[in-house]
């Protein structure tokens, strides 16, 4: 068809040549355009039929340009749809009468309604019952449409509250812009709604957080100052203002080291912080601070790091006390306590030396006593010797307790477990006290289970002791009937046995106003000018240690006049080896007839020692010289020389027995050397077997137990 038209022009524009016929088809184009038709008709059927070919054409194109303009307008119109339907944010269109007459699905669920039910409302419709986000009423003035229909301008972040049906309260946040017409006036109104409940809420979260933490440094009791990287106060609060003498307004913003901190400390301070940036927490830091401006104290303080939102640092965050007066006690204790221990050493030396320098005269004294009795005496000079060996022991008894009661208390006494028979024990302690229950006419009895084993392994010389203590009480105060220690299985403890151990007696008995002083120490309940028994007053408060050292419990019930039953109970672990320990029989035969070589030479600076200990042993059978200090012990090694055993007192003047022991040992010598002396404190045996000796005896030296331990180290004994 366009080629037809093409050809008909080309035939028309062929036969229209002359100047007139150019013009006239000019003129009849400017006819068309002025829509003038009839003047066209005039012109002539060519050139009509000319014009109305290139309007067609002209037409042709204007239409393929409108419509490719309309596809675009309409690939416009989709996009800007799409990006309204997808959009995260609501969107609402109101016209002039702020009816709405577009929204997004977004919009539609912001406001808890489906999407066509909100077409056609009123942006204000009372459904949503539009309040303040305090739940207070909210203005109409202040509504985002009317606000725009007023200032005819943009409004932002008008926030409000509505109300869903369910009773749902959403937090909105609008802002919304005019759409002016061609006349200037507003054709319609945009809004973007975007609900900020959520955000809402983690906002009141921090700033209630920001709050409480706000209040927790104004108010804690602690130092507390926020530091940024590089060292400037961010945060001080109340209690950094007592103690540095500074207003939070004075000190923010300044920096930390220049202010308070010595420049000694500078370098390590800037370390301590690197650290904590890093990611870090020290704890426990203690430096000196200035405050006052020249004053120091000392801090102790807590650093850890403070992240913004992002995960960056901060700052760091000083938690501090101040411990000046810590620090100052804590001195005055130290000095306290080396002074305590200072006195304590003082009372141990003294209690030792005056152990020593008591027991050597008694030693004596019950060695002489003892050497007299065994000499012609009548009755009466016996009667005295005896009254005056027990004096003697008596007072022995009352330094051993009072050594005891000071090792408790020092906290230095110490069990020593060893394997031990239970019924060995019991009755070497009861025969010492059956003598004295026959003198006063009591029946002394012993009553052990037989379900009960043998063997234990503890302490059997404090176990000892502790009978001794309770029985022998009982039978100190009981004139007539009896005294009973029994003995019986209590349970098991894990690995340890449980033995319950019960003194009964017939004696006076306790009255109920002095029971509950009775295991202090130092305490006699017949204290006074009227005391018949005589004693420390030791004896119990020693027993109550020693039974709580080994586990058990002690306690009594008492009528006065009708007797006393103490009960307590220990723990012991069964036996790991042979607790059956054979003893030596040394007796003259043996040394007579050679089968023991019995060469003792007797180290001991006292005469008087040296007298009653020599004529035991040579009755015993034994060869003994004697020697005066440690300078004579090696003399006699190089002259006289082998013994078989040393008798070495500790203390002798010119050379001790310590160094002696030690120049013998260095020589090469292992000759047994027993240390001999009257050195009995806690841990004395033990100092002298790290020496170099092999065995300990204390002062009073009994004859028969100091025979037993030579007898360890004869040839065929050991």
């Amino acid at each position: 068809m366009l080629r037809l038209l093409v050809l008909t022009l080309f035939f028309v524009l062929f036969s229209c040549t002359s100047a007139l016929a150019e013009e006239r088809l000019s003129d009849a184009l400017t006819e068309l355009g002025s829509g003038n038709l009839d003047r066209i008709l005039v012109l002539g059927a060519g050139i009509t039929i000319t014009v109305l070919l290139v309007f067609i054409i002209f037409l042709d194109q204007n239409i393929k340009k409108r419509k490719k303009v309309e596809r675009e307008l309409q690939r416009e119109r989709d996009l800007m749809g799409s990006i309204m339907e997808t959009s995260p944010m609501g969107i609402l269109v109101m016209d002039q009468q702020g009816k709405i007459i577009f929204a997004n699905d977004q919009a539609a669920r912001v406001h808890g309604v489906p999407r066509d039910e909100m077409i056609g409302r009123i942006h204000n419709d009372s459904i949503w019952k539009i309040s303040s986000q305090d739940g207070s009423s909210f203005p109409d003035e202040r509504l985002a449409f009317n606000r725009v229909m007023k200032i005819r301008n943009a409004v932002l972040d008008i926030r409000s509250a509505i109300h869903w049906a369910d009773g749902r309260r959403v937090l909105l946040s609008i802002n919304a812009s005019p759409l002016f017409g061609p006349d200037g006036d507003i054709q319609k109104v945009v809004s973007t709604v975007e609900d900020i409940t959520t955000r809402k809420r983690v906002e009141e979260a921090l700033k209630e957080s920001a709050y409480r933490f706000r209040s927790l440094v104004k108010t804690a009791e602690s130092v507390i100052i926020l530091l940024s990287p590089d060292r400037k106060i961010l945060e001080f609060n109340r209690m950094a203002e007592d103690l540095f003498g500074r207003t939070r307004h004075e000190v923010l913003g300044h920096d930390f080291f220049d202010l308070f901190l010595p420049e000694r400390l500078w370098g390590e301070f800037s370390r301590q912080l690197e650290t904590v940036l890093s990611g870090t927490p020290l704890r426990f830091l203690e430096n000196n601070i200035r405050v006052g401006g020249t004053e120091e104290r000392t801090m102790q303080w807590s650093l850890s790091r403070l992240l913004d939102a992002k995960g960056e640092a901060l700052g760091v965050l000083a938690v501090g006390q101040d411990i000046t007066e810590r620090k100052r006690a804590e001195v005055e204790l130290c000095e306290a306590r080396d002074s305590a221990e200072e006195a304590n050493r003082a009372k141990s030396e003294f209690l030792a030396n005056m152990s020593h320098e008591i027991r050597t005269p008694i030693s004596a004294i019950i060695g002489m006593s003892e050497m007299t009795l065994s000499t012609e005496l009548d009755q009466e000079q016996k009667g005295y010797l005896v009254t005056v060996k027990k004096a003697a022991q008596s007072l022995l008894s009352i330094i051993n307790d009072i050594l005891d009661i000071s090792k408790i208390e020092a906290r230095k006494m110490e069990l020593r477990p060893e394997d031990f028979n239970l019924y060995d024990m019991l009755e070497k302690q009861l025969s010492v006290l059956r003598i004295q229950a026959e003198e006063k006419g009591i029946e002394l009895r012993s009553n052990i289970s037989e379900s009960l084993d043998h063997c234990f392994l503890g302490d059997s010389l404090r176990l000892g002791q502790i009978i001794m203590n309770l029985a022998g009480n009982s039978v100190k105060f009981t004139e007539k009937g009896y005294v009973e220690v029994s003995v019986e299985n209590a349970g098991d403890w894990e690995e340890d046995k449980v033995l319950r151990f019960t003194v009964k007696d017939t004696g006076i008995g306790i009255s109920e106003d002095k029971a509950e002083k009775l295991f202090e120490s130092f305490v006699q309940l017949n204290a006074g000018y009227s005391k018949r028994h005589p004693g420390s007053g030791l004896g119990l408060a020693i027993s109550r240690q020693l039974v709580e050292m080994m586990g058990g419990e002690i306690s009594f019930s008492s009528k006065v006049s009708w007797g006393s039953e103490f009960t307590f109970t220990v723990k012991l672990k069964p036996s790991t080896g042979p607790c059956v320990q054979e003893t030596v029989e040394i007796s003259n035969d043996d040394v007579v007839d050679g089968t023991v070589p019995a060469r003792i030479l007797l180290a001991e600076d006292n005469a008087t020692n040296q007298v009653y200990i020599s004529h035991f042993l040579m009755e015993k059978g034994f060869a003994l010289e004697t020697a005066e200090n440690g300078v004579e012990v090696l003399e006699m090694l190089e002259s006289s020389g082998p013994f078989d055993v040393i008798l070495m007192d500790v203390q002798m003047p010119e050379m001790d027995g310590l160094q002696a022991t030690k120049r013998i040992r260095d020589a090469g010598n292992d000759i047994p050397i027993v240390a001999l002396t009257a050195y009995a404190m806690e841990g004395d045996r033990e100092k002298f077997i790290e020496c170099g000796m092999d065995d300990y005896a204390s002062k009073p030296v009994n004859i028969d137990e100091l025979v037993q331990i030579i007898g360890k180290f004869l040839p065929g004994q050991k």
